[in-house]
């Protein structure tokens, strides 16, 4: 496992980029590298900001049809705001056009399901 330093700033990126804190499970090695090498080295590397990776992440999600990994980024822009609405249907417009119809129709269904959820969640609070 990386040491203590890497561990805090793979959290640190893991909460900047998804909104949310992970789940503590230290010695589960999907997380841990998720963690320790994914957020603490690709995401917060020098040469892209997070807007530009998320954009890259999204695009790949949509293309491969991964729907529940595509609804937990989605989701993570739209709570982080790192994506206007306007930015994410051109976006899947966008894609549309390069991967196609299909996987951009099922990228839209996760759209729309999560600004219904967070448009009933303004409402009833």
């Amino acid at each position: 496992m990386a040491d203590e330093a890497k561990r805090a700033k793979g959290l640190e990126w893991f909460e900047k980029v998804m909104g949310f804190r992970p789940p503590d499970l230290r010695g589960d090695p999907f997380l841990d590298v998720t963690i320790d090498h994914l957020f603490a080295d690709v995401w917060s590397g020098p040469a892209l900001d997070v807007r530009a990776r998320r954009i890259a992440t999204l695009v790949v999600l949509m293309c491969l049809g991964h729907e529940a990994t595509l609804k937990l980024h989605l989701g993570a822009t739209m709570k982080t705001g790192q994506l206007s609405d306007a930015e994410i249907d051109e976006l899947l417009v966008h894609v549309a056009h390069y991967a196609g119809w299909p996987p951009a129709a099922v990228a839209s269904q996760v759209v729309r399901a999560l600004r219904a959820e967070r448009d009933a969640a303004k409402a009833g609070a």
